[in-house]
């Protein structure tokens, strides 16, 4: 006579050594995956980050022609002092543009990216973009180099009459830095 259902021989479910041979087998798949998946979502925050460089450089221009005064962007980390790395964030200051009087204008930090495989670096004679009254950024063109681990991802340029473009990096290339 068999047993009715609810008194079956065999329970119903799994058995520790099963549950850990699934989980050790989910480990690897997702080691040998991650990677595969991390890079669009760190791609996608260094265009995030090109674009907020675009957007931040361009208000500074701007804020500098309506105002009539210097405008200085330079990275920073946490709005306390210029830094070297343009991915971290930016600090935006008007500076003083009459008598030894005046009071230094406002100072706005922007927070950038927190992922570490991000980096932004301008070229070494330009840790700072400074625009006149007039909208020109006066010096040599600034570039920032943004770069996801060692591959360049793109660039933000300033010129000397200060507007500012980027561009994508289209074929892989070495990070400089």
């Amino acid at each position: 006579m068999p047993f009715p259902p609810r008194y079956r021989r065999h329970p119903l479910g799994v058995t520790v050594v099963e549950l850990a041979a699934v989980m050790a087998l989910l480990a690897i798949l997702l080691a040998l995956g991650l990677p595969v998946l991390l890079e669009p979502l760190e791609r996608s925050r260094a265009d995030t980050t090109r674009l907020r460089l675009v957007s931040v450089f361009n208000s500074a221009r701007a804020m500098a022609i309506t105002h009539r005064r210097v405008v200085t962007v330079c990275p920073s980390i946490d709005g306390t002092g210029c830094d070297a790395d343009w991915a971290s964030g930016w600090l935006i200051q008007a500076d003083r543009s009459a008598g030894p009087d005046e009071a230094v204008g406002p100072r706005q930090f922007l927070a950038g990216t927190r992922s570490p495989r991000i980096r932004a670096s301008s070229t070494q004679s330009r840790r700072y973009l400074r625009f006149q009254g007039d909208g020109r950024s006066g010096g040599s063109t600034l570039t920032v180099r943004i770069c996801v681990g060692a591959q360049l991802h793109s660039e933000v340029i300033v010129n000397n009459v200060g507007r500012t473009r980027s561009v994508r990096q289209r074929t892989p290339a070495p990070c400089p830095f």
